[in-house]
Order: structure tokens, then sequence, then C-alpha cells
């Protein structure tokens, strides 16, 4: 059964008074959802799979995205960049704006957290509501006062000596300022009235490409910044925004 996170948001979008001056409104419900998949499939905690040629399986897989901003064909920017969203599967988050029925030609965000609520103090982060994408996580997506968030983190199990039985366990974090990964996306997204449904799809499969996991087991930035970077770069193909 597929597994998405969502990410709801309700579009008020109004119309122009009708020939009998009765006011119109159309409503759009979009729904922003999470697409974590691998070979096509979508994934599954604890569930195993082949990846490239090695099986594995995972307990995690979570990223912020940040600064999200849509432009539309009528030249409008809708700007959601005070909203952080945390997708990892069962999270869901809602915010309402409005605006008019038009085409997304582009969206900009990024995958992290902005350099200031990533050197926050102490005191700024434990008081951060539980509902809050940046509060305090289970699993941690936090490392410490020094070092920050961790802008994406992918844990699991790996096959190690090739008998087709996870093994050994594996840890994927990327942080650091330097490693926040910027998006700016065109587009061609007709909305329409009554349900709408946009994906920020996560291929794993392109996000380790060019990683042997059955050998490079864990980075955590700075203990193995040569794979964190190699992560970091896969992103920018890893991640799409579809209908």
């Amino acid at each position: 059964m597929q597994k998405l996170l969502y990410f709801s948001l309700l579009f008020i979008l109004f119309s122009a008074c009708d020939k009998d001056n009765n006011d119109v409104a159309d409503v759009a419900n979009v729904t922003f959802a999470f697409d974590m998949n691998i070979n096509g499939q979508p994934i599954e905690y604890g569930t195993v799979y082949d990846l490239n040629g090695t099986a594995i399986s995972f307990d995690i897989a979570s990223f912020y995205v940040g600064g999200l901003e849509l432009t539309l064909d009528n030249g409008d920017v809708i700007d959601f960049a005070n909203n952080y969203l945390l997708a990892d599967l069962g999270n869901s988050f809602n915010v309402n704006n409005s605006f008019e029925v038009a085409a997304i030609q582009k969206a900009k965000f990024f995958v992290g957290v902005d350099s200031v609520t990533n050197s926050q103090t102490e005191m700024d982060f434990t008081q951060r509501p539980t509902s809050d994408p940046l509060g305090i996580q289970d699993p941690s997506m936090h490392w410490n006062w020094n070092t920050g968030y961790k802008f994406l983190r992918v844990d699991g199990d790996v096959d190690t000596d090739g008998d087709g039985t996870v093994d050994t366990g594996v840890a994927y974090h990327l942080g650091s300022n330097a490693l926040l990964k910027s998006f700016d996306m065109p587009l061609n997204i007709q909305l329409e009235r009554g349900a709408n449904t946009l994906y920020f799809s996560l291929d794993l499969q392109t996000l380790f490409s060019g990683v042997d996991v059955s050998t490079e087991l864990d980075t955590h930035t700075g203990n193995n910044l040569p794979l964190a970077m190699r992560l970091h770069d896969n992103l920018g193909t890893a991640i799409s925004l579809r209908k």
C-alpha cells in the first residue's frame, strides 16, 4: 500500500462576479504529498529492496523543505517561505492562503534549514512547540548547538556479505549551512477546481547513485564529507515536483 506524507494546504481561489452580480468562489483543495520511492516502488519502513544489487531496508527517510515559493502564470508569487515541511511518512501540515486560479510555472524551495535557524540557541530550540517541524523530533533531526539540524536523514540496514539478508546498520545524515540544497524548478501544473495533489518525490535510487551502500555505511557530514557531498549533489536530480 502506497504511503504518502501529506502536507495539505487550502487555497481559496476567487473569481469575478457572475452576470447576476452573485459572488462566485472557486475553491481548490491542494495536497502536497511526499512520495519516497526506490526503483519506482513507494517505500515502506522495514521492507527490503534492491538498491544497485544490494539488499537494503529503511527505518527513516526524512528531510526538511523550506523557502517554498510558487510562481503562477499571471506573475503572482505565492510565498510559503516562513513554513517548514518535515517530510516523513505519517506527518501532515495545514497552511491556509488565497490566490487566483492559475497554472504553477515555477517552484523555488530548498532542502535544509536556513542559516539563522540552524544556529539558534538551545533555548530557542527547546521552546518550540511539539507541533513545530523544527522542534524536537523522534527520531532526532538535530545534532547539537554547534552543528544544528540534520537536513536529510536516511537510516536503515544493508546486506554487507551478499547473501541477500540485511545485517548491518547504515546512517546517512546531511547538515551544515554549506550543504543546504536550493531548487528552482520550471513547472507547468494547472490547478483545477476541487482536489489537486502535488508530489515532492524523493527517488532513493537516484539519491544513492554512485554510492556502494554495502561498504559506504555512513556519513554524519563532518566524519565523511566526501560521501555527504555526493549525496548532496545527487539531491538535485533525486527530488522532483509533479502532479
